[in-house]
């Protein structure tokens, strides 16, 4: 019987270790510390990862390391000057910002529209509707 307990035990350690690992490893999904706040994309975006965590930074109020945020009123790309931007189909990104009510419901959930060019930085981050949820448990 001891020998079931532990072998139970262990099962559900090792599922629970794999669902974190696997969270950490989802290219969708981008979790913030400071401030707190989770950036999910509806589908992977026809850009490079670090585009794509630039899009997610700039989504959470975070800013980027890597380059400041592009200025959208002018292609910087000269196929996007002489023909236009390549606009891909517009994505869903959702961010929850955690604990920002000290009372129920606590987090704050935005719903975001994102339509950006496949070949140069232009993007257009339209929010669409935000409301609080029930997330994060009163401290």
């Amino acid at each position: 019987m001891k020998i079931l307990k532990i072998s139970i035990s262990m099962v559900l350690l090792l599922f629970l270790a794999f669902t974190v690992y696997a969270d950490e490893l989802n290219p969708l999904v981008y979790q913030y510390t400071n401030p707190e706040v989770t950036v999910a994309f509806s589908e992977p975006l026809e850009l490079t990862a670090s585009r794509q965590k630039e899009i997610a930074d700039n989504i959470a109020g975070v800013c980027s390391n890597s380059s400041p945020i592009p200025n959208n009123d002018f292609p910087n790309n000269i196929i996007c000057t002489l023909f236009g931007h390549d606009i891909a189909p517009e994505v869903t990104v959702t961010a929850t910002h955690h604990k920002v009510r000290t009372y129920a419901p606590r987090c704050l959930m935005e719903v975001y529209h994102v339509t950006y060019c496949k070949r140069c930085d232009y993007t257009v981050e339209s929010l669409e509707n935000s409301f609080y949820i029930f997330c994060c448990p009163v401290d």
